[in-house]
């Protein structure tokens, strides 16, 4: 699922990483010891599981270029090479290893992640690892990368019949093979989360870990709960923080996400001046609600539900939130001038197109646009803030033949999910799910609005992961942290 994170970007310390960036430039110096050979290494991918990555310093970071097929069932064909960013541990002799980090989306950028987070997660787990990221295939600074670039209006047909999709029916379409023509078939069918894991087993191996210590928000949530499910027994440990589900089929997914949104919405409304402490767009609840449904029917609806889409979720946004809806219904501009600015904006932090992309490639779809319509119709009824047109788009792209499925991960050792009460982009249900089919799962609740928040908005969300991720201890069941409004 999107997710867009409230990250303070601060300096990172260079003396720390000129000493340890030394000899890196040339293969195999700097390296750790490559994991133990596993069956991957002595076949036909070994050539893969067997590379030196070559480090070298990028700004305040080290840089590096991960090499993996295109398709696994066939390696020698074609290949993809994925950029990678490390934030090295700030005290090297207490260093445990690496912990990978996976980003959002589809389509943020795990090597803009770094960049946000290397220096902001807790001083513990910073002291005491290596952070790293990749920008998964398609993504970013991925080559190849998604490329769908459309050229004027469409000019397909309207369909009949359909009058909630149909007038973007001919867009989606154009989209559709635009990705298609400009990236290459053989390639769209490989952005999907299944490859995204194969290239996580590869990362894992050539960062010399043998057991994977993986953090995943979001999105990356999902690529970690495939790879627990596949590799139980290559994790060391792994948190995942909103938490994303692999059981809904296609109609489902969109329409619990719906829920979760609209739960967030009536958050901002009741809490927007107790928890701003800035103007809102009504006195109360009910007056900011009707502001909303106002403002949506206007000429500006379609992207004012863009900025409740991706604003509504963090209450740290909620303010730039409120000035965008009181403009809209006084007819004048929103103040963009501030320093903040949200990561979809920057197309090299997130791509919506591979978010629509992935999100067609990971769930069987069909390709009747009725059947699009009618879902359009349900996440209409469940929250203004949906629109359900886009999801159209994979009605002409290539889909997924595996079913929706629950995760077991049957063999794993204890996986920390993170679940906040109110979240808009993963709902907590989806947490609680997975805790209840995971066998190792632990679940700790977040008592907030928001949407992955270790690191961020709750010290005591950090507390318990950073013990999980240095000493392997996850909290006693029932974990909780109570973090509100101010914590």
């Amino acid at each position: 699922m999107g997710t867009t994170r409230g990250w303070v970007r601060r300096g990172f310390t260079v003396a720390v990483i000129a000493a340890l960036v030394a000899g890196c430039t040339s293969a195999g110096a700097g390296q750790p010891n490559p994991a133990p050979a596993g069956p991957e290494q002595v076949g036909p991918l070994a050539r893969f599981y067997r590379q030196v990555l070559k480090w070298e310093l990028c700004e305040q970071f080290l840089c590096a270029r991960l090499t993996v097929p295109i398709d696994y069932a066939h390696p020698d064909g074609g290949t993809f090479s994925l950029p990678l960013k490390k934030a090295p541990a700030t005290k090297p002799d207490q260093r445990i290893g690496t912990v990978v980090a996976g980003a959002g989306g589809p389509g943020q950028s795990g090597v803009a992640m770094v960049e946000d987070i290397g220096e902001n997660w807790p001083a513990p787990v910073r002291e005491r690892f290596d952070v790293v990221s990749f920008d998964p295939r398609g993504v970013g600074g991925s080559e190849p990368k998604l490329r769908c670039d459309t050229q004027g209006e469409p000019t397909g047909p309207v369909p009949a019949n359909l009058p909630l999709i149909g007038p973007a029916v001919p867009r989606q379409r154009q989209f559709a093979e635009a990705c298609l023509a400009q990236t290459g078939e053989n390639v769209v069918r490989h952005l999907g989360s299944a490859d995204v894991v194969s290239d996580l087993d590869v990362l894992r191996a050539v960062t010399g870990q043998e057991k994977l210590t993986y953090v995943g928000f979001s999105y990356g949530t999902r690529v970690g709960q495939l790879y627990a499910d596949r590799f139980p027994n290559k994790i060391r440990a792994m948190v995942l923080d909103g938490v994303d589900n692999l059981y809904l089929d296609w109609r489902e997914d969109p329409v619990q996400q719906a829920e979760g949104a609209d739960l967030a919405l009536h958050a901002y409304a009741k809490e927007c001046a107790a928890r701003t402490g800035k103007p809102c767009p009504g006195k109360n609840e009910g007056e900011i609600l009707a502001t909303v449904d106002r403002v949506l029917a206007g000429p500006d609806g379609d992207s004012l539900r863009s900025v409740i889409g991706t604003k509504v979720p963090f209450p740290a946004e909620w303010p730039a939130l409120s000035e965008e809806l009181i403009a809209a219904e006084s007819g004048t501009a929103a103040d963009d001038s501030g320093e903040d600015s949200d990561d979809e904006e920057d197309p090299e932090k997130s791509d919506d197109t591979v978010l629509a992309v992935v999100n067609c490639l990971d769930r069987p779809h069909p390709t009747d646009l009725a059947a699009y319509e009618e879902t359009a119709r349900r996440l209409r009824a469940v929250s203004p803030v949906n629109d359900g047109s886009e999801l159209a788009s994979c009605a002409f792209l290539p889909t997924s033949t595996v079913r929706p499925k629950t995760v077991r991960a049957e063999g794993a050792p204890p996986v920390l999910l993170v679940g906040t009460t109110v979240d808009a982009a993963t709902p907590y249900r989806w947490a609680e799910a997975l805790s209840e089919s995971m066998p190792s799962a632990v679940l700790l609740t977040n008592d907030d609005v928001g949407h992955a928040v270790y690191g961020g908005t709750s010290p005591c969300v950090d507390a318990d992961v950073d013990r999980y991720l240095i000493d392997l201890i996850p909290p006693p069941a029932p974990a909780r942290c109570t973090t509100g409004s101010g914590g």
